[in-house]
């Protein structure tokens, strides 16, 4: 992780309540039509109002070994509740990050409720505007142990581990220089990531259901970088280096509301701890000096969401999400989101 927080949980659920009225009928008889499935596909778009360039373009295929009904639960959740055995490949670009990446990932079921996953992803940093003004890329590789313990919930022990570096080495007539006289420079990310999950559905009678969804995981991550810079002027080749150790404790809550098959309403909770420590040192400061940094923040969020099942195999999700914090930073933004969606 190059910055010093947390990954960004961003990618909430969300909609266009205008779908809601006209819609329900025709997804009942479109569920009667063509009630399972094993392949699923989709294309999302999610975007800032306040903020252009904070969009996020996902792209994912996944196959299912057993066959995914349609008619347990909402739509949005057929896939978790079929607790099939599966593998998928997606794509995510960030244009806020200015990344992309690209992950693999499979999930094997076992007759005893069991299941294990790992997932493995590439990640193209082409962000210049940081302390690293290279493109570079990092590799990321998880596992996951789990547990079904009835129909609609689960529980699951998961880790990660991300990793990348780069070197630059100054060569005659090289064009890469982002600082005149810069001759040398490395840079390595590590980190490392684990903790528990768990989702539960509970289908009501009043409505569809609701979804609620619990996570708590924690870092350890550093970064190091080095500078050598050339002699220049009344300075004589000198070096700098800086070497930065985090740790953050992270838990999200979160709960849909399910009013039939298609529209959720839903709030979310996220709260961050962070521990920073950063040593700096020079040719000129060979002893170096320390800077320590701890700092929380909770957020807050709403959302809503509307699944369209435009044929018995195509259809389209409307969102739109509303996040606050407890910084009197708020912004009036909000997230719109749409997803087109085929399952054959």
């Amino acid at each position: 992780m190059k910055r010093c927080h947390s990954q960004p949980l961003k990618l909430t659920a969300a909609i266009a309540i205008s779908f809601v009225a006209f819609s329900a009928q025709a997804n009942d008889t479109l569920a009667s039509a063509n009630n399972s499935f094993h392949h699923d596909t989709s294309a999302s778009y999610i975007t800032d109002t306040d903020n252009s360039d904070n969009a996020y373009l996902f792209a994912s295929y996944r196959y299912y070994f057993d066959a995914v009904s349609t008619d347990l639960g909402p739509w949005a959740l057929n896939t978790f509740l079929a607790q099939s055995s599966n593998f998928g490949v997606n794509y995510l670009k960030s244009d806020l990050a200015e990344t992309s990446s690209y992950q693999v990932d499979g999930t094997y079921v076992f007759e005893s409720n069991w299941f294990i996953g790992a997932n493995y992803q590439q990640i193209n940093d082409d962000d210049d505007s940081f302390a690293w003004p290279y493109n570079y890329d990092e590799s990321l590789y998880g596992l996951k142990l789990g547990y079904y313990f009835n129909e609609s919930s689960q529980i699951s022990l998961f880790y990660q581990n991300q990793s990348g570096s780069d070197s630059y080495q100054h060569t005659s007539g090289s064009g890469q220089n982002f600082q005149i006289g810069l001759l040398a420079a490395n840079f390595d990310n590590q980190s490392d990531t684990f903790g528990i999950e768990t989702q539960s559905y509970i289908p009501m009678e009043s409505i569809n259901g609701v979804n609620l969804f619990a996570r708590w995981q924690y870092t350890d991550a550093s970064q190091y970088y080095y500078y050598r810079l050339a002699q220049d002027g009344f300075l004589p080749e000198r070096y700098f280096t800086t070497d930065i150790d985090n740790t953050f404790n992270h838990i999200f809550l979160a709960a849909d509301f399910y009013i039939n098959k298609s529209w959720s309403i839903g709030a979310q909770y996220d709260w961050q701890d962070i521990d920073i420590k950063q040593f700096n040192s020079s040719s000129f400061t060979p002893e170096g000096d320390t800077t320590e940094v701890s700092d929380s923040v909770n957020n807050y969020g709403l959302n809503t969401a509307y699944w369209w099942q435009i044929s018995p195999h195509f259809s389209a999700k409307f969102s739109a999400s509303k996040l606050f914090n407890d910084n009197d930073d708020n912004q009036d933004s909000l997230l719109f989101g749409l997803d087109l969606n085929a399952r054959f």
